[in-house]
């Protein structure tokens, strides 16, 4: 009786540990759930990244290093804990009336990367999954930036539920709504621009793109 009270005790008092490593303990006053060493780690600040090129952006971090390695990691096996902690700086000052369109992947959906849907998830906002893919593109990861535009150019089309029905929720968005588009990584940014070019010829305004990680290129001004 008394171990199993003692047992009890030691589960009440133990104290949260970081989403990433799972070891380090966090802080009361900590509003994040990761420990400070991870948040130096992955380069992660108390607010997202911002940008205007080629689209607005927001992202919690550059594409880099450690932050690379989880999130490569993270398409492989779906750490909920991780993700949800790394989106809370992209929520945290994304508007109440946002809503969220994730970029489907290039491959067959049972080998698709699963991130830009958990992304909007966790960040707790209406989702919208009216894209889809028209035609077969190929890995950008050897391409250099013309390469991808053409990669991209024309692979994305409005799911035909979101075109042909009147009383569609994508046909009866809020002027107010902002519309921002969600995908892991944004590079040179040619597969949001795809996206954004299907999505504005169906008449819809787009805020910009939200995205974990953003890489690091000398022409990525911040704003």
């Amino acid at each position: 009786m008394l171990t199993s009270i003692k047992s009890c005790l030691k589960q009440l008092l133990i104290e949260p540990s970081c989403a990433i490593c799972k070891r380090q303990s966090i802080a009361e006053t900590d509003q994040s759930d990761l420990c400070q060493t991870c948040q130096q780690r992955l380069g992660l600040a108390e607010t997202a990244i911002k940008g205007l090129s080629p689209l607005p952006w927001r992202a919690a971090s550059w594409y880099s290093g450690a932050m690379r390695q989880l999130i490569l990691s993270l398409r492989r096996n779906q750490d909920m804990g991780a993700l949800q902690a790394i989106c809370g700086i992209l929520q945290s000052d994304l508007p109440q009336n946002s809503l969220l369109i994730p970029i489907p992947g290039w491959k067959a959906r049972s080998r698709s990367n699963p991130l830009p849907e958990l992304i909007c998830r966790c960040l707790e906002r209406p989702t919208l999954q009216v894209l889809q893919r028209c035609r077969p593109t190929v890995g950008q990861h050897r391409l250099n930036r013309q390469q991808r535009e053409s990669n991209q150019c024309g692979s994305f089309t409005l799911k035909q539920t979101s075109t042909q029905s009147t009383s569609h929720p994508w046909t009866c968005l809020p002027r107010q709504q902002q519309v921002w588009l969600v995908d892991d990584i944004v590079t040179t940014g040619a597969t949001v621009l795809a996206a954004h070019q299907v999505l504005q010829a169906s008449g819809t305004t787009i805020q910009g793109v939200l995205c974990l990680a953003r890489t690091p290129w000398e022409f990525h001004p911040v704003i």
